[in-house]
Protein backbone atom coordinates (compact mmCIF):
# COMPACT_ATOMS: atom_id res chain seq x y z
CA UNK A 1 0.00 0.00 0.00
CA UNK A 2 0.93 3.30 -0.82
CA UNK A 3 1.57 5.89 2.26
CA UNK A 4 0.99 8.49 -0.25
CA UNK A 5 -2.53 6.96 -0.81
CA UNK A 6 -5.04 10.09 -1.09
CA UNK A 7 -9.39 10.24 -1.41
CA UNK A 8 -10.31 13.32 -3.34
CA UNK A 9 -13.83 14.02 -2.78
CA UNK A 10 -14.26 16.94 -5.56
CA UNK A 11 -17.54 19.42 -5.53
CA UNK A 12 -19.91 16.31 -5.48
CA UNK A 13 -23.76 16.61 -5.21
CA UNK A 14 -26.20 14.27 -5.18
CA UNK A 15 -29.82 14.89 -5.93
CA UNK A 16 -33.30 12.87 -5.44
CA UNK A 17 -36.13 14.21 -7.20
CA UNK A 18 -34.75 17.60 -7.27
CA UNK A 19 -33.79 17.24 -3.66
CA UNK A 20 -30.37 17.31 -2.62
CA UNK A 21 -28.96 14.36 -0.49
CA UNK A 22 -25.62 15.78 -0.97
CA UNK A 23 -24.35 19.42 -1.96
CA UNK A 24 -21.20 20.62 -3.04
CA UNK A 25 -18.97 18.27 -0.71
CA UNK A 26 -15.31 18.48 -0.84
CA UNK A 27 -12.73 17.15 1.10
CA UNK A 28 -9.01 15.08 0.89
CA UNK A 29 -8.45 12.32 3.05
CA UNK A 30 -4.84 11.18 2.94
CA UNK A 31 -3.53 7.47 3.90
CA UNK A 32 -3.82 6.75 7.05
CA UNK A 33 -6.51 9.42 8.32
CA UNK A 34 -9.56 8.20 10.46
CA UNK A 35 -12.31 10.48 9.76
CA UNK A 36 -15.81 10.27 11.06
CA UNK A 37 -18.70 11.84 9.25
CA UNK A 38 -20.86 13.26 12.00
CA UNK A 39 -24.81 14.05 12.15
CA UNK A 40 -27.72 13.04 13.24
CA UNK A 41 -30.31 10.85 10.64
CA UNK A 42 -31.03 12.47 7.54
CA UNK A 43 -28.09 14.72 7.09
CA UNK A 44 -26.33 12.98 3.88
CA UNK A 45 -24.25 10.28 5.87
CA UNK A 46 -25.19 6.98 4.22
CA UNK A 47 -25.62 9.06 0.88
CA UNK A 48 -22.03 10.26 1.31
CA UNK A 49 -20.49 7.55 1.83
CA UNK A 50 -22.37 5.19 -0.69
CA UNK A 51 -21.54 7.99 -3.21
CA UNK A 52 -17.86 7.29 -2.23
CA UNK A 53 -17.75 3.72 -2.46
CA UNK A 54 -19.35 4.18 -6.06
CA UNK A 55 -22.67 2.52 -5.18
CA UNK A 56 -24.53 5.70 -5.99
CA UNK A 57 -24.17 7.20 -9.21
CA UNK A 58 -23.20 11.55 -8.30
CA UNK A 59 -25.18 14.15 -9.76
CA UNK A 60 -22.17 15.97 -9.73
CA UNK A 61 -18.29 16.33 -9.02
CA UNK A 62 -15.90 13.73 -8.70
CA UNK A 63 -14.39 10.91 -6.31
CA UNK A 64 -10.56 9.82 -6.47
CA UNK A 65 -9.01 7.12 -5.09
CA UNK A 66 -5.24 7.23 -6.09
CA UNK A 67 -5.81 9.43 -8.97
CA UNK A 68 -9.00 6.51 -10.41
CA UNK A 69 -12.58 6.82 -10.10
CA UNK A 70 -14.01 4.88 -6.88
CA UNK A 71 -17.20 4.01 -9.31
CA UNK A 72 -15.17 2.21 -11.57
CA UNK A 73 -14.62 -1.60 -12.03
CA UNK A 74 -10.88 -1.58 -11.27
CA UNK A 75 -10.93 0.15 -7.86
CA UNK A 76 -13.08 -2.17 -6.16
CA UNK A 77 -10.61 -4.19 -5.25
CA UNK A 78 -9.22 -1.41 -2.92
CA UNK A 79 -12.46 -0.94 -1.24
CA UNK A 80 -13.46 -1.93 2.08
CA UNK A 81 -17.49 -1.33 2.25
CA UNK A 82 -19.06 -2.81 5.04
CA UNK A 83 -22.85 -3.55 3.56
CA UNK A 84 -25.34 -2.71 6.26
CA UNK A 85 -27.78 -5.33 4.78
CA UNK A 86 -26.51 -9.25 4.04
CA UNK A 87 -29.94 -10.59 2.99
CA UNK A 88 -28.64 -11.10 -0.47
CA UNK A 89 -26.78 -13.63 1.09
CA UNK A 90 -28.87 -15.76 3.04
CA UNK A 91 -28.47 -19.28 1.35
CA UNK A 92 -25.14 -18.79 1.47
CA UNK A 93 -23.06 -20.05 5.26
CA UNK A 94 -20.66 -17.62 6.36
CA UNK A 95 -17.73 -19.71 5.10
CA UNK A 96 -19.04 -19.62 1.86
CA UNK A 97 -19.53 -15.77 1.30
CA UNK A 98 -16.02 -14.94 2.86
CA UNK A 99 -14.43 -17.41 0.45
CA UNK A 100 -16.79 -16.18 -2.38
CA UNK A 101 -15.53 -12.91 -1.52
CA UNK A 102 -11.99 -13.62 -1.48
CA UNK A 103 -12.03 -15.18 -5.40
CA UNK A 104 -14.51 -12.91 -6.78
CA UNK A 105 -13.03 -9.78 -5.26
CA UNK A 106 -9.70 -10.24 -4.86
CA UNK A 107 -8.65 -13.23 -7.65
CA UNK A 108 -8.72 -15.74 -4.85
CA UNK A 109 -6.09 -13.27 -2.33
CA UNK A 110 -6.53 -13.42 1.25
CA UNK A 111 -8.42 -16.37 1.52
CA UNK A 112 -6.03 -17.31 4.82
CA UNK A 113 -7.19 -14.28 6.37
CA UNK A 114 -10.99 -15.67 6.50
CA UNK A 115 -10.33 -17.62 9.85
CA UNK A 116 -7.88 -15.66 11.60
CA UNK A 117 -10.73 -12.84 11.15
CA UNK A 118 -13.97 -15.06 12.32
CA UNK A 119 -11.68 -16.49 15.35
CA UNK A 120 -11.08 -12.69 16.04
CA UNK A 121 -14.95 -11.77 16.07
CA UNK A 122 -16.39 -14.99 17.82
CA UNK A 123 -17.89 -16.10 14.52
CA UNK A 124 -15.78 -18.99 14.00
CA UNK A 125 -18.12 -21.80 15.35
CA UNK A 126 -20.43 -20.48 12.98
CA UNK A 127 -18.83 -21.03 9.87
CA UNK A 128 -21.04 -23.30 8.71
CA UNK A 129 -24.07 -21.07 9.84
CA UNK A 130 -26.40 -19.61 6.70
CA UNK A 131 -26.49 -16.12 6.82
CA UNK A 132 -29.97 -16.29 7.50
CA UNK A 133 -29.51 -18.43 11.12
CA UNK A 134 -27.02 -15.58 12.54
CA UNK A 135 -28.35 -12.97 14.79
CA UNK A 136 -28.53 -9.37 13.92
CA UNK A 137 -25.29 -8.57 16.03
CA UNK A 138 -23.73 -11.74 14.51
CA UNK A 139 -24.18 -10.16 10.88
CA UNK A 140 -23.01 -6.89 11.78
CA UNK A 141 -19.76 -7.93 12.94
CA UNK A 142 -19.73 -10.24 9.69
CA UNK A 143 -19.68 -7.29 7.46
CA UNK A 144 -17.32 -5.61 9.18
CA UNK A 145 -15.32 -8.54 8.35
CA UNK A 146 -15.88 -8.07 4.76
CA UNK A 147 -14.37 -4.44 5.01
CA UNK A 148 -11.26 -5.20 6.62
CA UNK A 149 -10.05 -8.12 4.92
CA UNK A 150 -7.41 -7.75 2.60
CA UNK A 151 -6.48 -4.32 4.17
CA UNK A 152 -8.28 -1.85 1.55
CA UNK A 153 -6.72 1.11 0.51
CA UNK A 154 -10.24 2.60 1.47
CA UNK A 155 -12.42 1.00 4.37
CA UNK A 156 -16.08 2.76 4.55
CA UNK A 157 -17.81 1.87 8.00
CA UNK A 158 -21.38 2.91 8.09
CA UNK A 159 -22.64 3.48 11.89
CA UNK A 160 -20.41 -0.02 12.58
CA UNK A 161 -21.41 -0.16 16.45
CA UNK A 162 -24.86 -0.47 15.85
CA UNK A 163 -25.76 -3.82 17.17
CA UNK A 164 -22.11 -5.21 18.07
CA UNK A 165 -21.62 -6.66 21.53
CA UNK A 166 -18.39 -4.87 24.25
CA UNK A 167 -15.91 -7.53 22.66
CA UNK A 168 -16.00 -6.97 18.91
CA UNK A 169 -16.51 -2.95 19.11
CA UNK A 170 -12.86 -3.51 20.92
CA UNK A 171 -11.69 -5.93 18.45
CA UNK A 172 -12.75 -3.54 15.82
CA UNK A 173 -11.29 -0.45 17.81
CA UNK A 174 -7.82 -2.81 17.56
CA UNK A 175 -8.19 -3.62 13.84
CA UNK A 176 -8.75 -0.16 12.66
CA UNK A 177 -5.86 1.39 14.35
CA UNK A 178 -3.66 -1.96 12.60
CA UNK A 179 -5.27 -1.14 8.96
CA UNK A 180 -4.66 2.89 9.46
CA UNK A 181 -0.91 2.36 10.58
CA UNK A 182 -0.82 0.29 7.22
CA UNK A 183 -1.89 3.47 5.22
CA UNK A 184 -5.59 2.38 4.88
CA UNK A 185 -8.07 5.64 4.72
CA UNK A 186 -10.89 5.08 7.15
CA UNK A 187 -14.14 6.97 7.20
CA UNK A 188 -16.88 5.91 9.66
CA UNK A 189 -19.90 7.26 10.19
CA UNK A 190 -21.60 6.85 14.01
CA UNK A 191 -23.24 8.45 16.44
CA UNK A 192 -21.19 7.42 19.48
CA UNK A 193 -19.15 10.23 19.75
CA UNK A 194 -16.96 8.83 22.59
CA UNK A 195 -16.10 5.92 20.04
CA UNK A 196 -15.07 8.01 17.37
CA UNK A 197 -12.77 10.62 19.96
CA UNK A 198 -10.89 7.75 20.56
CA UNK A 199 -10.50 6.29 17.46
CA UNK A 200 -10.56 9.23 14.51
CA UNK A 201 -7.95 11.86 13.60
CA UNK A 202 -10.72 13.89 12.04
CA UNK A 203 -14.42 14.87 11.91
CA UNK A 204 -16.18 15.90 9.60
CA UNK A 205 -20.00 17.57 10.76
CA UNK A 206 -22.94 17.46 7.88
CA UNK A 207 -25.70 19.61 7.97
CA UNK A 208 -28.47 19.71 5.20
CA UNK A 209 -26.26 17.80 2.87
CA UNK A 210 -23.12 20.08 3.63
CA UNK A 211 -20.22 20.20 5.29
CA UNK A 212 -20.68 22.46 8.50
CA UNK A 213 -17.56 22.15 9.85
CA UNK A 214 -14.26 19.78 9.30
CA UNK A 215 -11.73 19.24 12.65
CA UNK A 216 -8.82 17.61 12.82
CA UNK A 217 -8.35 16.13 16.69
CA UNK A 218 -4.47 16.22 16.63
CA UNK A 219 -5.01 19.79 16.55
CA UNK A 220 -7.27 20.45 19.15
CA UNK A 221 -8.13 19.53 22.35
CA UNK A 222 -11.34 19.15 20.93
CA UNK A 223 -15.30 18.05 22.63
CA UNK A 224 -17.56 16.12 20.30
CA UNK A 225 -20.00 16.69 22.44
CA UNK A 226 -20.09 20.53 22.89
CA UNK A 227 -19.14 20.83 18.77
CA UNK A 228 -22.56 18.48 18.11
CA UNK A 229 -24.52 20.58 20.45
CA UNK A 230 -23.61 23.98 19.01
CA UNK A 231 -24.32 22.32 15.39
CA UNK A 232 -27.61 20.36 16.00
CA UNK A 233 -29.33 21.36 19.18
CA UNK A 234 -28.71 25.23 20.14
Amino acid sequence: MNMTDQLIIDNITKLYDNKYGIKSVSATINSGEVTAIIGPNGVGKTTLVKCIAGLLQVSEGTILLSDISTSSRSCKPQIGYMQNELDFYNKMTVYEIMDFICKVKYAGKFCEEIDLYLKKYNLYEYRNSYISELSMGMKRKLSIIISLIGTPKLILLDEPTNGVDTYGILQLKADLAKCSQKGSIIIITSHVLDFLEKICSRCIFLKNGMIIQDIRLADNKVDLENVYESIYIT
